[in-house]
């Protein structure tokens, strides 16, 4: 069987992306090392909360095939890699151990099947630099090939968000990609074209363009967010100021906006914190330091000490522990930040989210009570902290005479 598409790595984000090119008629091989994920999907089943997914996941079965096994990449004319590249600890650049290991994997069966050609597409994000520094000599140097002659490469970095990914890959404000030619980016944006349900602005770019555009858009946007959540803090000291007139007024302006426009709790999840802190990195290595992006930072941390400094008592119930309303995922949202940075210290803490899974995801060693639903939270805490912003919860359950720390104003 022929495939269009080799497709490695089915994480939050590669598996939405590889549903949908299977739903859009191309044949793909997708890859994955964990077995436990091959099975849920093997068996048709959602393996975590995303809006639309199980229905992607239904509908893509019949050009889609799941496996751990490299063997039959070469089988197909193009490898898309979406795998993680998590930040360096202390450090702010990319890990790109999981792409260099797919990249291995991936060259080890093209070599075995004395393929003559093949193309390279990369979404995952990297520093800048990465592609010619590390993936492409990488290439050269395993099947003794020459870039632009017998293999292209291609990097399609994703704007998406948790919560909505599927929804941003098929319908984006843009589409980036980054080539070794123009011509070889005219024909990955054709080979994505299959998904979108409209067609977008695109912008063709070199690659190492496309790879600082990927982390620049991200670090714009985390300051976009500061400006609002230090305006939230500053409207808070003043008298007779309500934030959100502030925000939606001057939203108007078609210069600002409104998207990521809103005083709320700090920025988190998995893309704004880390893309921040490699905008930071990647200016160090030339000397530079990006004083905006360490404003960022500087308020964001302010956010939480501001937000924390309203407990009272000795008992605080969190509600909502995904980074934002309609997932489980907890990296980085307020109430991981509040429990592992360390500003609840010597407090009892019972939390609360709908989805079980936020729960079983939070980074967090230290002793935590769950609760059933917002009631049971009320029923001992002293404070209660909103921390996501989800509109769906019953907040009539919060007795009146609970401290509520609210930092969106929902309830």
């Amino acid at each position: 069987m022929k495939y269009d598409i080799s497709f490695i790595g089915l994480g939050k984000l590669g598996l939405p992306l590889a549903t949908n090119f299977a739903i859009g008629g191309k044949k793909v091989l997708a890859i994955d090392l964990n077995e436990s994920l091959l099975d849920k999907l093997n068996n048709k089943q959602a393996p975590w909360i995303e809006p639309l997914l199980q229905e992607n996941i239904n509908e893509a079965s019949e050009n889609i095939t799941y496996t751990n096994s490299y063997s039959f990449v070469p089988l197909s004319n193009t490898t898309i890699i979406l795998v993680n590249t998590p930040s360096v600890e202390r450090d702010g650049s990319f890990s790109n151990e999981y792409v260099v290991s797919a990249l291995i994997s991936t060259c080890e069966a093209l070599k075995a099947s004395r393929k003559e050609s093949h193309n390279f597409v990369l979404s995952s994000t990297v520093m800048p630099g990465s592609i010619a520094s590390e993936f492409i000599p990488l290439i050269e140097n395993t099947l003794g090939w020459t870039l632009g002659k017998e293999f292209n490469f291609s990097y399609v970095p994703d704007f998406v968000a948790i919560g909505s990914v599927i929804k941003n890959f098929r319908d984006p404000d843009f589409f980036l990609v980054g080539a070794n030619t123009d011509e070889v980016a005219q024909k990955t944006f054709q080979l994505y074209a299959c998904m979108l349900k409209l067609a977008p602005p695109t912008s063709k770019v070199n690659l190492q363009e496309a790879e600082l555009a990927k982390v620049a858009l991200n670090a714009y946007i985390t300051t976009k967010i500061s400006f609002a959540n230090y305006l939230g803090i500053l409207a808070e000291k003043l008298p007779n100021i309500n934030v959100d007139n502030v925000t939606n007024a001057i939203g108007q302006d078609k210069r600002i906006g409104t998207k990521y426009f809103k005083a709320g709790a700090p920025y988190g999840g998995t893309c704004f914190p880390r893309d921040t802190w490699a905008f930071l990195k990647v200016s160090n290595k030339v000397g530079m330091f990006a004083e905006q992006m360490a404003a960022n930072e500087k308020i964001n941390n302010e956010l939480l000490d501001f937000i924390a400094s309203k407990v009272e008592g000795k008992i605080v119930g969190l509600i909502g522990l995904g980074f934002k309303p309609g997932t489980t995922v907890t990296t980085e949202g307020l109430a991981e930040k509040l429990l592992k940075m360390g500003k609840l210290k010597g407090k009892q803490v019972i939390v609360y989210d709908k989805y079980k899974d936020s729960f079983d995801n939070l980074s967090y060693d230290g002793e935590l009570l769950l609760a059933t639903d917002v009631g049971n939270v009320c029923d001992v805490a002293d404070t209660v902290i909103l921390c996501n912003g989800d509109k769906e919860y019953d907040y009539s359950q919060i007795p009146p005479n609970i401290n509520v720390i609210d930092p969106w104003r929902i309830s």
